[in-house]
């Protein structure tokens, strides 16, 4: 019964980001799957690898690197994926386990 009823509100699995930390996933429709995809298409790179970062000027090896706007797109992401979104504060005290869980979280909406 709890199951038919997430399947209607439209929540998924759980993830652990932090030991008090839980979220729903939500189930990935297409609407949910092509706004994921538009807000991801910024970044070729993984999430813990933005993390922080600075800005990278563009080199004869390498074009421009706008860390701080693929970190934004990926917590925009997660916000469009979890049910209950991802608040600042929550976000700031994301575990190692959970930055793991939010590296692969957006595999299945791409």
């Amino acid at each position: 019964m709890d199951s038919q009823i997430d399947e209607t509100l439209n929540i998924g699995s759980e993830v652990r980001l932090a030991e008090d930390i839980v979220k729903n996933v939500k189930i990935g429709s297409i609407g949910l799957i092509r706004n994921v995809r538009q807000v991801m298409k910024i970044t070729p790179y993984k999430f813990s690898t933005s993390i922080g970062r600075d800005k990278w000027p563009a080199t004869e090896d390498r074009n421009e690197v706008d860390w701080p706007a693929i970190e934004a797109a990926y917590r925009e992401a997660f916000n469009l994926v979890l049910v209950d979104g991802l608040s600042e504060d929550e976000y700031e005290r994301v575990d190692d386990k959970g930055i793991k869980e939010l590296d692969t979280l957006l595999d299945r909406f791409l």
